[in-house]
């Protein structure tokens, strides 16, 4: 929810888009970093299942925990 608050700010302000961007990458990692192991476990399902629709860009899908620097093996 926080992150799709931001998006629109994000598109309505027109300014200030890296602080914006940032806070929500920021605000999305923390939440990551909250799950319990069943939620990273649902997480990783839905990005197979994600990338699986969207071949052409599954490698980018999948490589989406670890660009943000999030480990969700655990």
């Amino acid at each position: 929810m926080t992150a799709m608050v931001a998006m629109v700010e994000f598109v309505e302000s027109g300014r200030d888009v890296e602080r914006i961007a940032l806070n929500t990458l920021e605000e999305i990692a923390y939440l990551f970093g909250e799950m319990s192991s069943d939620e990273r476990q649902e997480f990783r399902d839905l990005l197979e299942r994600v990338a699986a629709a969207q071949p052409e860009r599954a490698d980018f899908i999948r490589s989406l925990p670890g660009s943000l620097g999030l480990n969700l093996e655990s």
